[in-house]
């Protein structure tokens, strides 16, 4: 190494302090990119390109970041970087530079494979808005971090990341399993991440496993994590309904076991059992079941009076709690089916804007709502339905809020509520629910889908929007190429 190239890197370094702002940085940058020949030492020249980097990140020049990192993935050695790698990277994307965040990162991983700097590659892509990129890119951080020794927190910061957002996809399914699997001796936080999102998928033995995770982690009542699990657990209960399945119910179940105090987790188990039957029933069975579940839930009693009133023509049923629960105020998510009730009769009657105004009241409590009854989504469709054209706006309304607040199917699934939508004209709340019906594997919902999408795109076209139109086009003919190829198979 010669002499002048030592005194032109000190030179360089002195010049980038010698200001603050970006002053120094513009002095020293071009002294820094006349050091950056390959060939040299490898601790000089990682010191001469770091430095080139400082400064154009400091200048904004995206430019020379990327010529720089250029340089930066061909240099062997020259010392471990990745802390100063992952800061520059952070400046750059809290700049808005993203891709040359990804560049930099990516020029890292091809200096110097670790499964550190695999997980920045991927979380710079997926700031990039690359999500498949970052999909690939986090499977690589998992793979290197089983040969690495001290990377397992990688393995599972990347797996949880995967679990998060792949969730719905049926055909991947088997990986976010596995990916879930493989957090049982993550840290808690870890677990509560990778469980969560277990809970959003379509796969009720995908949930189970998240459930699972809850139940391992509301072993501990004494920490907020085993209690903010244990809560979410009930929760989830809450929100599936008569849709819970077995399997989820009994890790539920395991869950509920961990309630300290004795009389707490006996009401529990029995409200979760009584749910349970309720799921698992049809017809007259069904609605003693429902009565029957009043005894173990005294305040839905009032709701399940008014129901069977209603539904026996008999007027909005009677408002008188159950004799076991005192007078006040119900829940969010009580108040919410009894707005149903209000406005089923409302409606039956004719009386339009009395029923509009209680479903616009409905729409408002569903964000307050823990779940989200039967009675709510019967109003919503029974508006979708009718010829008054205040009542069918509010009507579509709640259905926006009720998608919005749950991915739990509605009682006759989101294939019915996306044609109910339709015939309401709102194509674009109508591809919403055929979604989510595709997601949640409902049969015909990817045809039907792929129809809604065309019908969506050619409209995008009436409009003017030939870019919109283009790419839903292009979505749908992918749905509906992909049914008829797997019809003549």
């Amino acid at each position: 190494m010669a002499i002048l190239d030592v005194v032109g890197l000190e030179t360089a370094e002195r010049l980038e302090r010698s200001t603050t702002g970006s002053g120094g940085a513009r002095f020293a940058l071009p002294v820094y990119k006349r050091l950056l020949v390959r060939g040299q030492d490898a601790g000089f020249s990682a010191r001469a390109a770091l430095g080139a980097l400082r400064c154009a990140v400091r200048l904004g020049d995206e430019a020379e970041v990327e010529n720089t990192a250029a340089f930066w993935s061909t240099l062997v050695g020259g010392g471990e970087h990745l802390a100063a790698i992952i800061e520059l990277c952070s400046r750059l994307g809290a700049a808005g530079a993203r891709w040359s965040a990804v560049a930099l990162a990516r020029a890292e991983t091809e200096r110097e494979p670790r499964a550190r700097a695999l997980y920045l590659f991927a979380r710079c892509l997926e700031l990039a808005g690359d999500g498949e990129g970052a999909f690939e890119a986090f499977g690589r951080a998992i793979e290197r971090a089983g040969k690495e020794s001290g990377a397992e927190d990688v393995a599972l910061a990347a797996r949880a990341w995967r679990v998060e957002r792949t969730l719905g996809e049926r055909s991947i399914e088997p990986l976010t399993i596995k990916d879930a699997q493989a957090a049982v001796d993550a840290p808690p936080a870890v677990q509560l991440v990778i469980g969560l999102g277990c809970m959003r998928a379509s796969s009720r033995f995908v949930r189970a496993s998240g459930l699972s995770l809850l139940e391992v982690l509301s072993r501990n009542q004494t920490t907020s994590i085993g209690r903010l699990a244990l809560r979410l657990a009930a929760e989830h209960a809450d929100a599936l309904g008569d849709n819970l399945t077995p399997l989820e119910a009994d890790r539920i179940a395991a869950a509920l076991g961990h309630v300290p105090d004795d009389k707490a987790r006996a009401e529990a188990l029995a409200r979760l059992a009584a749910a349970q039957k309720i799921a698992s029933s049809t017809g007259d069975a069904q609605a003693e079941a429902i009565v029957a579940a009043s005894e173990v839930a005294p305040e839905i009693f009032p709701l399940v009076c008014r129901a069977r009133a209603v539904l026996s023509g008999g007027g909005q049923g009677s408002y008188a709690p159950h004799p076991a629960v005192a007078e006040g105020e119900p829940s969010p998510s009580l108040r919410l089916a009894s707005l149903g009730l209000d406005a089923v009769v409302a409606l039956e009657r004719g009386r339009g804007r009395d029923a509009a105004a209680v479903l616009s009241e409905a729409a408002r409590v569903v964000p307050e709502a823990s779940s989200i009854l039967p009675p709510a989504w019967t109003a919503a469709r029974a508006a979708l339905a009718s010829k008054d054209l205040v009542a069918r706006d509010a009507g579509v309304q709640l259905v926006e809020s009720l998608l919005e607040a749950t991915k739990a199917p509605p009682p006759r699934g989101f294939s019915s509520l996306a044609g109910a939508l339709r015939r309401a004209g709102r194509g674009d709340l109508a591809v919403r629910a055929a979604r989510a019906a595709n997601a949640a594997g409902e049969p015909g919902a990817r045809e039907e889908l792929g129809a809604l999408l065309r019908d969506e795109g050619w409209r995008l076209a009436g409009r003017g929007d030939r870019e919109g139109a283009i790419a839903v086009l292009r979505e749908a003919k992918g749905l509906l190429t992909g049914e008829a190829s797997a019809k003549k198979r």
